[in-house]
């Protein structure tokens, strides 16, 4: 008798609680669609920003305070912001407090472009970006790119070779600061001059991070005794060999 009236019991109960978490789980969406339709954004927060300033990316979101959230369309939003020059992404949300976020990568030069009647920055990408004012790198100059505007994207293979290139004497102290002149021959490939002295390095078109490797070797190893006074080029285009010319 008792197991059929605990079997009962439990029969009963059982579309009981369901029906207590369906009733929450409806409440839920309704509490959620009401705080998504009454919640208002009191306040910008920008992060991720060196080379903008505050006041350029709000100019750009024109997110006025105290608007609906329901009536913010972030994804114009994101293509108003990434229209300034030097971002490259923008990841927005709003916290429940109201609060919105803008979390922002900004493109980052690897190059100073000269040569043309402006100079500007590149990035990785080829992406050229105007120089701004107390906003300066320390970057390698890089000769022999002719540009017409700002929104023109380098994309010959010449820059992708010398791109390359850099990217990887960029993770290297000595070489990202042994190095001031970048160029790209069609013969001999990407081709730089030294910080001190001026002298010619041979790169090719391969194997940067050997290369790189090899010039820190040479360096340490013969410049340091013999000095760096004579020698006008030194070639690294071969793994197993390292060719100097002197006066």
């Amino acid at each position: 008798m008792s197991s059929k009236l605990r079997h009962s019991i439990s029969n009963i109960s059982k579309p009981a609680f369901l029906t207590t978490v369906f009733l929450l789980v409806g409440l839920g969406i309704i509490g959620g669609f009401y705080w998504q339709q009454s919640l208002r954004v009191d306040s910008l927060h920008i992060s991720g920003i060196w080379f903008h300033e505050q006041e350029d990316i709000i100019e750009a979101a024109q997110v006025s305070i105290g608007i609906f959230t329901d009536s913010l369309n972030l994804k114009e939003l994101k293509n108003r912001v990434q229209h300034l020059a030097y971002v490259k992404s923008v990841h927005p949300y709003v916290e429940p407090g109201g609060t919105l976020h803008l979390l922002i990568e900004e493109r980052l030069p690897i190059a100073l472009l000269v040569g043309g009647a402006v100079e500007r920055y590149a990035d990785i990408e080829g992406v050229q970006l105007p120089m701004l004012k107390g906003k300066s790198v320390n970057v390698p100059l890089v000769h022999g790119f002719a540009f017409a505007g700002q929104d023109d994207t380098l994309n010959s293979t010449a820059f992708e070779q010398i791109a390359r290139f850099l990217q990887e004497a960029k993770k290297n102290e000595f070489s990202w600061t042994t190095i001031s002149e970048v160029a790209f021959d069609p013969m001999e490939g990407v081709v730089a001059l030294s910080h001190e002295n001026g002298v010619k390095l041979l790169f090719g078109i391969e194997s940067f991070t050997n290369k790189l490797a090899n010039w820190e070797l040479f360096y340490s190893q013969v410049i340091r005794k013999k000095g760096i006074t004579q020698i006008t080029q030194i070639d690294l285009r071969f793994n197993d060999q390292i060719i100097t010319r002197e006066l």
